[in-house]
């Protein structure tokens, strides 16, 4: 019983700890509560349809979801060269993309407000969205956030200055993925991304075992591990080689 529990009070410790890491920026903080809200209100306001309301609840989700998990990833890394602690969590049992993994998830699950008020409040005016189609959608919200928080940890160590890039990271993930700008071949082009899928199952009538919903969350699920792997192979020995050069050279600062 106690191995078993071990598993659990870990990850129920790095949750903690985001938590306090997201508590400590207080202003930000506030500043995602009220946008949530402010979302959801409008949300309410102006979804016409089921549909709709799902389709505006996911991009409200990932719109907040995504600022969050840029933010914790950009410290995940730097912060255990600012507080000295990269040398404990090298020598640890558990290896270092794994505690990133894992930490990217606690992430997720610490902006669960984020993601689940807008579903909410699409349930409150459409009442028959309480469904399993809902629930998977939230799911694959999760994942998404989780997975990309993961990525982003690994390739914005890449960057001697990772809060310059995450704009531009951002921008990308909203502007392709979720398509905030519209431009020629946007529909296409953010199918090349997991949130376009996301979207694309939001839009979709019907319940979550037609042909139709299992084949957009097969090729969901494809994307995100497609990106995830190409990723991994590509950043995660470089990742641990500028990690080495830190250490030798003795900087604080990433």
């Amino acid at each position: 019983m106690r191995l078993a529990s071990r598993p659990l009070r870990f990850a129920a410790f790095l949750i903690r700890v985001q938590w306090i890491d997201r508590r400590a920026t207080s202003s930000f903080l506030i500043g995602i509560t009220l946008q949530t809200g402010i979302l959801t209100l409008a949300l309410t306001d102006q979804a016409t349809d089921p549909s709709h309301a799902l389709e505006l609840a996911c991009r409200a989700a990932l719109l907040t979801g995504i600022g969050i998990a840029l933010l914790s990833a950009m410290s995940s890394i730097h912060n255990e060269f600012r507080y000295g602690t990269m040398e404990n969590v090298l020598l640890g049992r558990m290896s270092l993309s794994k505690l990133l993994a894992v930490r990217a998830a606690a992430c997720a699950v610490v902006m669960s407000p984020a993601i689940v008020v807008p579903f909410v409040g699409a349930m409150t005016i459409f009442p028959a969205l309480v469904s399993a189609r809902t629930a998977v959608l939230i799911g694959m919200v999760y994942g998404f956030l989780a997975v990309v928080g993961h990525q982003t940890t690994l390739l914005l160590s890449q960057f001697a200055r990772p809060a310059a890039a995450v704009p531009w990271i951002r921008l990308l993930l909203l502007i392709v993925g979720i398509s905030i700008l519209p431009f020629p071949g946007a529909q296409p082009a953010a199918l090349a991304l997991p949130p376009g899928w996301i979207l694309r199952y939001a839009d979709e009538a019907g319940s979550p075992g037609t042909p139709e919903s299992l084949t957009t969350l097969a090729m969901f699920v494809l994307i995100l591990v497609g990106w995830s792997v190409a990723l991994g192979l590509t950043l995660r020995r470089r990742v641990g080689t500028k990690i080495e050069q830190r250490l030798v050279d003795g900087r604080a600062e990433w």
